[in-house]
């Protein structure tokens, strides 16, 4: 078998392939011989069916599967002997073929792109340390009582107000035609809140309880592109009403809701999680503006194959998210539109994997095994019952090589973070 590589792009190539003819004849005559052993052809024993007659009756089968079998042999001995980078499944072009001659084809495949030494030298960042104020630490404390607030009804008094929270049925429609995404038999919101389109809310707060009304009004905003834009019609019905009464801010309240045993101590509690938090997100921010700075340093053409494939990534996560939130792609356009504002951040995310795997070759960076399989101890503890399907996961070569790159990622990412020249500041507050 011979081969011979030809370049037809920065993340592309072609293999051009040619199996000898002895080699398709043979192989041509296992598959005659596999198909006469099975087949059932009436007036012949199973074995003994003549050629001709396997020719007639089975031979595009038999084409087919020597086709398959020879690329397939010839493919994989070129990729060994060429060691291409190969990041794609082979778009085959077969041409010609014939059992009594060469095989000749060629296998296009998307490559890894050779990335170009990285600048490493006067990287700087600057990192924003956030304040902790005390009226932080009190919109912290308000929300926890908020959480913990209790809806009570409202007794003798059917008119609403804004800040009432009102259950209420509301069915929409799009040209007469129900908009299930929308309408719900039954939900709480706050009046004059903004939960609703500004035209249902403003009539919300003006009706009594059993009281219904329609009015049109338009889509809200993130609504799915088939109905995004147009005038429905809403309709809503009064239920119930009931107030939010939230608990006393004391040290029955840091006992029952905060696990301390004064108010003080939660305070101070609330103070150092803000503090813990900003320095998570300043680090992760210098983290991110180091990686900008790498990325703009490299010129690098991406393979479409590997941001296809991030892009599908991310889509099927936000796919996740929805469900969680209950609620889902409506549409082909909806999802086309989504996987669209999801490329750029695919591009990004697979152009930085390319480039910081060149900086991990040139800080001559490794994981040991021991490494590894701590890392993965350390997964599976914090993943509680699922501990036993994470390390099963890792049990897999490939699944275990995908870790110590992630690994070897972060660690090339901390070494220029220690290395680089970072200039303080500090930000007003934590909360925002």
């Amino acid at each position: 078998m011979g081969f011979q590589v030809v370049e037809t792009g920065p993340t592309e190539r072609r293999l051009e392939i040619e199996v000898p003819a002895e080699r398709v004849g043979a192989e041509f005559e296992r598959v005659f011989r596999s198909v006469s052993s099975s087949a059932r052809v009436r007036g012949f024993r199973p074995g003994r069916v003549p050629r001709p007659v396997l020719q007639r009756l089975f031979g595009e089968e038999v084409r087919a599967r020597a086709a398959e079998s020879l690329v397939r042999e010839a493919v994989a001995k070129a990729l060994v002997e060429s060691e291409l980078p190969v990041v794609s499944a082979p778009e085959i072009d077969l041409g010609e073929f014939d059992e009594h001659a060469a095989l000749h084809f060629s296998a296009r495949f998307e490559i890894r792109p050779e990335v170009p030494e990285v600048d490493l030298e006067g990287l700087a960042v600057a990192r924003t340390d956030a304040t902790v104020s005390a009226e932080d630490v009190d919109r912290v404390l308000e929300r926890l009582r908020d959480r913990h607030a209790e809806l009570v009804s409202i007794e003798g008094r059917k008119e609403l107000a804004r800040g009432d929270f009102a259950t209420i049925r509301i069915e929409v429609l799009d040209g007469g035609k129900p908009v299930e995404i929308l309408s719900r038999p039954s939900a709480t919101v706050e009046v004059g809140a903004g939960h609703l389109p500004p035209e249902v809310d403003e009539r919300l707060s003006l009706v009594r309880v059993d009281d219904s009304f329609s009015v049109e009004a338009p889509a809200p905003e993130g609504a799915p592109p088939e109905i995004s834009g147009r005038i429905l019609s809403w309709t809503v019905a009064v239920l119930s009403i009931a107030e939010k009464r939230m608990p006393l801010l004391d040290d029955e309240f840091a006992r029952d809701h905060g696990e301390c045993a004064t108010l003080a101590e939660l305070r101070t509690r609330v103070e150092d999680s803000l503090r813990e938090d900003g320095d998570r997100r300043a680090d992760a921010a210098v983290r991110d503006a180091l990686l900008d700075t790498l990325l703009a340093r490299v010129s690098l053409e991406l393979p479409p194959s590997l941001v296809r494939e991030r892009t599908a990534a991310l889509l099927e996560d936000f796919r996740l998210q929805l469900a969680i939130q209950g609620m889902r792609f409506t549409s082909p356009a909806h999802e086309d539109e989504a996987r669209e504002k999801l490329q750029p951040r695919a591009e990004r995310e697979v152009k930085a994997g390319l480039v910081l795997d060149r900086v991990v070759q040139q800080l001559d960076l490794a994981v040991d095994d021991e490494t590894i399989t701590t890392e993965i101890e350390r997964l599976a503890a914090s993943a509680a019952r699922r501990g036993g399907e994470i390390r099963q996961h890792y049990a897999e070569a490939s699944a275990r090589a995908a870790l110590a790159t992630r690994m070897l990622r972060a660690r090339a990412l901390e070494t220029l973070v220690a290395r680089a020249g970072i200039t303080l500041g500090v930000s007003a507050t934590t909360t925002e």
